[in-house]
């Protein structure tokens, strides 16, 4: 038996003080004896390959496919999660599993032709040291790698996984009260970890789902301007849709419509309506030219090494 009373979980800002046999909030750490350890390592329960449009990434490798993984389990309990079969703890069970080594990950990722690894759908922080390992090696292999996180990291998780992204997709999903009141969590952590990361190498893009009847404008507009302090660049506001325990009507276009003009009239110089038919065009923000034209069948870029063709202005991205 050990000695010590608790182990702590550094994976997330929960800080899960673990007895022996006892399992962390997320229900994949547990702790044996004098170690903590994830279950069911390296077992995917989602692989595919995706537009990297799709994360969503926007102003990263445009036009490109990605190879997306997940293993099981979330630090969150979000009601309206979109992918709650393979991230919350009730359903376990039903989570059929495919084990893959690092290097099959990387070689499928060659096989694919993608230039690029994403870790997606569930919550990599709660499966980290799988993430690391894998990013490690795709990283040397000349491979980008892509982190879609609801950015909930401890100080410790967050310098070890920085140097292994090379981008984020952090969703950051409304005021505290939002937190409390749909995702059992807090919004601190997340706001602390964009800051950090938007000092950093790694590129940045941020999502938030738009629920109608809860996010107001003015939290919108609150949540706009605490990003644009933090430098952010890119925001994606994504239409709702009732999935999971949440079943409020779906987001209006209308009402994303409305959130997206209010929003483009702050400093940040990309946002983007998502599962929308709405225009998610990138302009010039300066010039106002048209630089990349999408749809799904479709992507057009007229990008000149980061710089708009027609004023030159810097086009904030990582560009093919």
């Amino acid at each position: 038996m050990s000695g010590t009373a608790y182990l702590v979980c550094d994976y997330c800002y929960r800080h899960c003080r673990l007895k022996d046999k006892e399992v962390g909030f997320c229900g994949v750490r547990e702790r044996s004896r004098d170690v903590i350890f994830t279950h069911n390592y390296g077992g995917l329960v989602a692989i595919a390959v995706d537009p990297v449009e799709k994360k969503p990434l926007y102003h990263f490798l445009p036009g490109t496919n990605t190879l997306s993984i997940a293993m099981f389990g979330c630090n969150l309990t979000c009601s309206f999660c979109q992918n709650y079969a393979i991230s919350q703890k009730s359903w376990d069970s039903s989570a059929q599993r495919t084990y893959y080594t690092a290097r099959e990950v990387v070689d499928l990722a060659r096989e694919k032709q993608c230039p690029s690894i994403s870790f997606t759908y569930s919550e990599p922080l709660v499966w980290q040291d799988y993430m690391i390992e894998v990013a490690t090696l795709a990283k040397q292999e000349g491979l980008k790698t892509i982190m879609v996180s609801n950015g909930t990291f401890s100080e410790e998780a967050l310098q070890r996984i920085n140097p292994c992204i090379d981008a984020f997709n952090i969703d950051i999903k409304g005021d505290d009260a939002f937190y409390h009141g749909y995702c059992g969590g807090s919004g601190r952590p997340v706001w602390k970890a964009l800051e950090q990361i938007a000092q950093s190498k790694a590129h940045l893009e941020v999502t938030t789902m738009v629920m109608e009847g809860v996010h107001t404008i003015e939290m919108i507009t609150s949540m706009a301007n605490n990003l644009f302090s933090a430098g952010i660049q890119v925001w994606h506001l994504s239409r709702y849709f009732p999935r999971y325990q949440e079943q409020r009507h779906e987001t209006s276009e209308q009402y994303l419509e409305a959130v997206v003009k209010e929003v483009r009239s702050s400093h940040i110089p990309y946002v983007y309506p998502g599962n929308s038919s709405l225009d998610q065009n990138t302009y010039c923000p300066q010039c106002k030219a048209l630089l990349i034209r999408r749809a799904w069948a479709f992507h057009d870029s007229s990008i000149d090494q980061s710089h708009c063709p027609v004023c030159g202005h810097h086009i904030y991205g990582t560009w093919l």
